[in-house]
């Protein structure tokens, strides 16, 4: 029997095209191995790399408070490797709620019963993460990880315009001299 367990380190994966739950997430939800049906494998999880899921089991997910909620049936590929996240939610899950992602302020909205469910992420939570991810694979913020190749990326120019500078207005529009930059 599935319990109702809260789960607060959820990662929200628009580009991803299937659903994970780890297995020490499984664990704690106390769901026997037994339950679970095969799988194919998958690939790109890492990069260059791929990984075969333990199985697949279908799970009712809920988002939204007692008063306003909504559950579906949502179908899991088991991993069996570590990560700060208890879950990755692809588009799979968003497309069966019908919901909608905000990146820039890290929410997604569904439609309720009573109303419209919005689900903010814990900015706490996501640091937490960020900051565990990185060091599990052994990077800190500002550092780079080490390649044979030079990198690609151009090193920032700054730019300090002097008082002397000329400023120069460019026409946007011949026939309105008003638009210019």
């Amino acid at each position: 029997m599935v319990q109702n367990i809260r789960l607060g380190r959820v990662l929200v994966n628009g580009g991803s095209s299937i659903n994970l739950l780890f297995a020490d997430t499984l664990d704690a939800l106390q769901i026997l191995r037994s339950s679970l049906r095969p799988t194919p494998p998958f690939f790109g999880i890492t990069s260059g790399s791929s990984t075969k899921p333990l199985k697949q089991i279908e799970l009712p997910v809920t988002f939204g408070s007692p008063d306003n909620f909504r559950t579906e049936r949502v179908l899991f590929d088991m991993a069996d490797f570590e990560t700060t996240y208890n879950t990755i939610l692809g588009r799979p899950v968003m497309a069966k709620f019908m919901g909608i992602t905000h990146y820039t302020y890290q929410a997604i909205k569904i439609t309720g019963p009573i109303g419209d469910i919005t689900v903010a992420s814990n900015a706490k939570i996501a640091l937490h993460c960020d900051k565990r991810s990185l060091n599990m694979v052994g990077l800190t913020p500002g550092s780079h990880p080490v390649t044979t190749e030079p990198s690609k990326w151009p090193k920032k120019v700054h730019i300090v315009a002097s008082p002397d500078d000329q400023l120069k207005a460019v026409s946007l529009d011949d026939t309105n001299p008003t638009k210019s930059v």
